[in-house]
């Protein structure tokens, strides 16, 4: 577990590092060239850096021990840190959407320069090869937080790319065209962070589990006539509890049942510090 969060957290350092630099180089960039999809992409990446801080804080509070307040830890906290990735990203969509309408309004000149398009395009690859780094550690560490962070990252390579295309037109052109680009931009991020807002939402409230699976799997052993309730209690990676009432095949035992449990958290990995409790159960209608 505490590997797990090590890596987490080597991966936000180096995500850290990243918008730092980035964000550095578009807000120079921006202010030199009065570009306002460059300025807005230099504020998205100030706000990546705040994310990723968040983000460390809620792995690094992993780490403290299960106790009576939280006996099955504090995993669940990767569920807020990926929601407040999600509704930071909204808020910078929103933030986009607004100057847009202003510099529409109101356009003002844009300054261009083949050194600025270069300082500026590096970012696509870059941003692009963090984006697949985070997807790729991501299926071994199964973090929401992460791959809120991943999807952001592959958003941010877009809306770069997206700021250069406009800041190469805006220049050849008399109207705002770093207006419209801005307003486009706004809205896809605001309608992908919002699905990300919701995805999260529902494993804040309902978990990431899927008892369906598990039921499945269940179903299939010859030492299981019927599953009566399969519940599954989501306390983070790692950390979840499932309960099982079954009726078992006439001569089942507890070493069977419990060869069974160990099994099942054999098949689920993330299941593999729980416990299952499997109980016999029969509702059978009383007789006349």
């Amino acid at each position: 577990m505490k590997t797990r969060i090590k890596k987490s957290l080597l991966l936000l350092l180096i995500g850290l590092g990243v918008n730092v630099a980035l964000a550095l180089v578009k807000l120079y960039v921006g202010l030199k060239t009065n570009s306002l999809t460059i300025m807005l992409d230099a504020t998205n990446s100030f706000f990546d850096i705040l994310t990723c801080i968040a983000t460390a804080a809620a792995f690094l509070m992993l780490l403290r021990a299960r106790n009576e307040a939280a006996p099955y830890g504090y995993g669940r906290v990767e569920y807020l840190a990926g929601f407040v990735v999600a509704v930071v990203t909204v808020v910078v969509g929103g933030m986009f959407f607004v100057r847009s309408l202003n510099r529409l309004a109101m356009p003002e000149p844009v300054y261009f320069g083949w050194q600025s398009c270069v300082l500026i395009s590096i970012g696509v690859p870059i941003k692009l090869g963090v984006g697949f780094l985070y997807r790729f550690q991501n299926k071994k560490l199964k973090s929401k937080a992460l791959k809120s962070i991943m999807l952001d990252s592959f958003l941010d390579a877009f809306i770069t790319a997206t700021s250069l295309v406009s800041f190469a037109i805006t220049t050849q052109i008399d109207y705002a065209a770093d207006a419209i680009f801005g307003i486009v931009m706004s809205v896809i991020v605001i309608v992908l962070a919002l699905r990300l807002v919701v995805d999260n939402i529902k494993a804040i409230v309902k978990g990431d589990s899927d008892a369906e699976e598990l039921k499945a799997h269940l179903s299939a052993s010859d030492k299981i006539v019927a599953l009566r309730k399969v519940v599954v209690h989501d306390y983070g990676y790692a950390a979840k509890v499932a309960t099982v009432e079954a009726e078992f095949a006439e001569g089942v035992g507890q070493e069977d049942i419990r060869a069974l449990a160990d099994e099942t958290r054999g098949k689920f990995p993330e299941m593999e510090e729980v416990d299952f409790v499997l109980a016999c159960s029969e509702d059978k209608a009383p007789e006349a």
